[in-house]
């Protein structure tokens, strides 16, 4: 083989396994925190890379699951090239364990995450997938393109996270692994020929698809006629499934381009003035106009936190008359924001879209 993507879930084996009793209840305990004592974090994380720095090859794999995966894998395949992808939890341990396996495997890789990609809140766990699926397709996609062969290593990483991973892999990927602990033969699921929702499908029901995108709650009846295959039931509400993540993570683009949806939340209001910007912009704008209105209406309702790189501030003087904020829309060139002001009932209307002033 010539040329092989190789994306791997992390776990935090690298830190758990050799650990003391109370190592191992902390790392339990903290399994899903940001934010931990980064002392204690860093004695560990320096332990192991010494740790690593002096094992053989045969060592390092039973210190890690995922360094088994990807050595079986490297067995299985012998590629000429490869790069690894390492998908890993939105938690402190979670990056310091995928750092120290990027660390074994060296710099052909990089890291792949989404903030609140963790389980203990599960709004946020389903919204940080649909992030994850948007990231992961577009790359995936991308590697196919150019010829490399896409395995996807679930050796390692967390249940929760790599069940739903299994199902996408054997949809965009090439091959899915696993090697079981004490299993020397490496287990293959091949892809699966399915075919893809076609666009018409989803855009009677974007709103719907936007709304899950968001980790909105959406009722099985505010669902009914959307295609089957692209949502699962469960307590009467509807949740994406994995191929409903993949379409709309091909779809959105191309729906997001055709016009400006209205705002998720009765909270948001945008004016003519905004509706008449958006016409005139280029469809990779109008794409991130409406993105930045979902995540601020998500925002708003209080259903996720707008990420870091969507900026929400209040303007310094008045530099937009009748405007008292700005919210980042795009920053590719010329920046786009958008400006608006909240009402005395707190709703918050945008009144323009322009260049960053």
């Amino acid at each position: 083989m010539e040329r092989l993507l190789l994306v791997s879930t992390c776990g935090t084996s690298l830190l758990t396994n050799g650990a003391s009793d109370e190592e191992r209840s902390w790392l339990i305990r903290v399994a899903n925190e940001t934010e931990v004592d980064v002392e204690r974090l860093a004695n560990l994380v320096a332990d192991r890379r010494a740790r690593l720095g002096g094992a053989d090859e045969a060592t390092r794999r039973r210190m890690s699951a995922e360094l088994n995966g990807i050595g079986a894998a490297l067995e299985r395949y012998g590629p000429k090239q490869v790069f690894h992808l390492l998908v890993h939890t939105d938690t402190a341990t979670g990056r310091a364990t995928a750092e120290l396996v990027q660390q074994a495997v060296g710099p052909q890789s990089s890291l792949v995450s989404a903030g609140g990609l963790r389980t203990n809140a599960l709004a946020s766990f389903r919204a940080a997938l649909a992030d994850l699926t948007q990231e992961l397709d577009v790359l995936v996609e991308s590697y196919r393109r150019q010829g490399w062969f896409v395995v996807f290593n679930l050796t390692g990483g967390f249940k929760s996270l790599n069940g739903y991973l299994q199902t996408f892999a054997m949809i965009a990927a090439d091959r899915c692994v696993f090697l079981f602990e004490g299993a020397a033969e490496l287990m293959e699921i091949p892809r699966l020929p399915v075919r893809l929702a076609e666009v018409e499908e989803l855009r009677e029901h974007v709103d719907v698809f936007r709304r899950l995108a968001m980790g909105y709650s959406v009722q099985a009846d505010a669902a009914r006629g959307a295609p089957e295959a692209l949502l699962m039931e469960l307590d009467d509400e509807v949740v994406t499934s994995v191929l409903g993540e993949v379409a709309w993570t091909r779809h959105r683009p191309t729906l997001f381009a055709e016009a400006l949806h209205a705002p998720l939340s009765p909270r948001v209001r945008v004016s003519e003035e905004v509706r008449r910007a958006f016409a005139r912009q280029e469809a990779q704008h109008r794409v991130q106009v409406n993105e930045a209105l979902d995540e601020f209406s998500a925002y708003v309702d209080e259903v996720r936190p707008l990420l870091k790189s969507r900026t929400f501030k209040k303007l310094q003087g008045t530099p937009v008359p009748g405007s008292t904020h700005e919210l980042y829309a795009w920053s590719d060139g010329a920046t786009g924001r958008l400006f608006g002001h909240y009402e005395d009932d707190g709703t918050f209307v945008f009144d323009r879209l322009e260049n960053h002033l």
